[in-house]
């Protein structure tokens, strides 16, 4: 094809066809013009195409640590009505007529174990509100949030400032259960198991005999008053978040139908 425009051009100028050759390279240039303008416009349609194809990707991919998001936050709703329900059984049992400050110590004595399991042991969790955000800091660090639409980048990017929000204060309330279960263990010898049998089980109640249980009693009153509370924000922020995240995935899952 080449070597046939070549031979035409050559005839023109031999021929001193001047006039036509001028409007023959202008029909080339042309043609050469149109030509570029055909292969930029099929490879944008396949540059695009590549976009949409890596936008789903990433929506995808939003959604799946969306839907882990989820888990964690039933997680932490479950546990903290767990834990209150396990508190209101306390409640239950102390409220009794019947019940005294043998009842309570008893109470407290079993409180304390990590192996053997009864229905009132009261456990710190160490359960911190992480979410699963490595798809949105991927899309930041890398640049390519932009390949996303202007509206769903700032819905996106506000979510994860609310959820980063939320799982703070989530995480100070742990912070909090923790320091004052940590303060309340300090004052009582925890309770001995097979796998951890430190000393004989007469020495174990000779030292409890040394435990100040007036102390004891308001520390473990107020742990359980105070874990209550904080189970209820728990509840609270978490359904917050959970609601946020479920509407964020049903438009996920909406952009990925289209």
């Amino acid at each position: 094809m080449i070597k046939f425009f070549r031979k035409i051009r050559q005839k023109m100028l031999t021929e001193n066809k001047f006039s036509k050759y001028l409007i023959y390279a202008i029909g080339e240039i042309v043609l050469v013009v149109i030509g570029i303008l055909i292969a930029l416009s099929i490879n944008n349609r396949n540059e695009n195409r590549k976009n949409q194809e890596l936008v789903s990707v990433y929506k995808t991919e939003l959604m799946n640590d969306l839907l882990l998001d989820v888990d964690h936050f039933e997680f932490h709703i479950s546990h903290a009505k767990e834990e209150n329900k396990t508190i209101d059984s306390l409640r239950t049992i102390l409220n009794r007529s019947s019940s005294d400050k043998d009842t309570l110590n008893n109470i407290i004595k079993q409180s304390l174990t990590f192996f053997k399991k009864e229905h009132w042991i009261m456990l710190a969790t160490t359960e911190y509100p992480l979410i699963s955000d490595n798809t949105f800091q991927s899309l930041q660090s890398s640049g390519q949030i932009t390949l996303l639409d202007n509206e769903l980048q700032e819905e996106i990017v506000s979510f994860y400032g609310y959820t980063r929000k939320y799982s703070f204060m989530i995480q100070e309330i742990i912070s909090s259960k923790n320091e004052i279960y940590f303060e309340y263990i300090n004052n009582i010898p925890a309770m001995q198991s097979k796998e951890m049998n430190i000393v004989n089980q007469n020495l174990y109640n000779q030292v409890w005999n040394n435990v100040d249980w007036n102390s004891v009693q308001i520390k473990f009153i107020t742990l359980l008053n105070t874990y209550y509370e904080l189970n209820l924000k728990t509840e609270f922020f978490n359904d917050i978040r959970l609601y946020k995240t479920n509407i964020m995935i049903e438009q996920l899952e909406s952009d990925l139908k289209k």
